[in-house]
């Protein structure tokens, strides 16, 4: 995810699992812009991991493509882009129904049960994939070598959704899924962000989570290790993000305009380019990539928009549909292709070419597993 992560990994805003089965009124035009940034987004993430199992030393020490290549290596602001699309996803209905009061139309239980419905499924047969591959011994190599298990532990944490609050478990059994935990999380806190909005407001509500995030990033260092982690890779250090992906859906709903789009397409710069130069991780990080994809949201309301028009390409919507599934098999399957390659001893500049080329593959394949696990549950009433 990091859905994410879905995570922001849950289906279109507008075409969403929890709108009533029967509707007397035609469906809303699908936002497709969102399927287009989440299919960036987990692109990046796929190429983030492929030059991160190849590391090519030329590529990276060329002039002007060295550095742009080398932001692949920034791989953490894709997972805040998902969390922040499913805020705006699971928040645009509940405004799109009750813009003057917004509210989830549904229990807490059957709403909970059909996120479950949405992304356990694929999410267990991904797990069942990589801990098979656990059983293959010739494959426990590279980065498998330690990302790779069978621990009944670290199985379980996965299967409950709390591995990510586990130092020892995160990264295990597939790496990329420490944020499936994290959506999941956000899933169960998401009906307490509405009743904040509906007592509050937006901004109030962003202002709020974002100083207990920065709380918790002055303080989880002065604590042991397990109730650090609750708090640094839990759901209260990234409400903020959660809750900007809401504002940004009510804003959407609404028809508010902020600011000019050349204002808008300069913080989303200024934004991005915060996050190329910093750590990759931390609070300014998550602050400086959350307020490039707020703007780039707003910015793509307008369907004539150079933003709009871009996110909202074929190839990146249909992408977008299936990538929640694409996210989750694409570390596994690149480290296959990564040991079919390494009889040929390559360099690591022609290996990372080869993982660029087979990425069509990976996408293909991954589409294959959302036909099989994931599109059954994409609409289940």
């Amino acid at each position: 995810m990091p859905q994410s992560i879905e995570s922001a990994f849950v289906e279109n805003a507008v075409a969403e699992a929890d709108k009533p089965a029967v509707t007397a009124s035609a469906p809303p035009r699908r936002l497709e812009y969102i399927d287009g940034l989440r299919a960036a987004a987990a692109l990046w993430v796929l190429f983030h991991h492929t030059i991160e199992t190849s590391e090519p030393r030329i590529v990276m020490g060329l002039p002007i493509a060295g550095p742009i290549i080398s932001s692949l290596f920034f791989g953490q602001f894709p997972v805040m882009v998902f969390l922040m699309l499913s805020g705006f996803c699971l928040f645009y209905p509940c405004v799109k129904r009750n813009s003057a009061e917004p509210k989830l139309n549904l229990s807490y239980g059957t709403y909970i049960l059909r996120r479950f419905t949405r992304i356990a499924p694929p999410y267990f047969a991904a797990i069942a994939f990589c801990v098979a591959m656990y059983f293959i011994p010739a494959l426990q190599v590279g980065r498998w070598k330690t990302v790779g298990t069978a621990d009944a532990g670290v199985i379980g944490s996965h299967l409950l959704f709390v591995h990510n609050l586990i130092p020892s478990h995160a990264a295990m059994i597939d790496y990329p899924m420490w944020s499936i935990g994290l959506e999941w999380q956000l899933y169960l806190l998401f009906p307490l962000l509405i009743w904040a909005f509906r007592r509050s407001n937006g901004p109030t509500v962003i202002a709020l989570t974002l100083g207990l995030a920065v709380v918790i990033h002055a303080t989880y260092r002065m604590l042991p290790t397990e109730p650090a982690a609750v708090l640094r890779d839990g759901p209260f250090a990234y409400l903020e993000i959660f809750a900007a992906g809401m504002l940004a859906a009510s804003i959407t709903v609404k028809g508010y305009k902020l600011l000019p789009a050349w204002a808008l397409a300069g913080i989303a710069i200024v934004g991005l380019a915060a996050v190329r130069l910093g750590s990759g991780n931390g609070i300014v990080h998550d602050l400086a990539i959350s307020t490039a994809a707020f703007c780039v949201l707003l910015l793509a309301i307008d369907a004539n928009s150079p933003v709009s028009r871009f996110l909202s390409t074929t190839w990146l919507v249909r992408i977008g549909i299936f990538s929640y599934s694409l996210y989750l098999v694409h570390a596994p399957l690149l480290h296959l292709f990564w040991f079919a390659l390494r009889p040929l001893q390559l360099s690591p500049d022609a290996t990372f070419g080869m993982l660029v080329l087979s990425a069509p593959l990976v996408v293909g394949l991954a589409y294959g597993f959302h036909r099989l696990f994931e599109r059954p549950f994409m609409r289940v009433r």
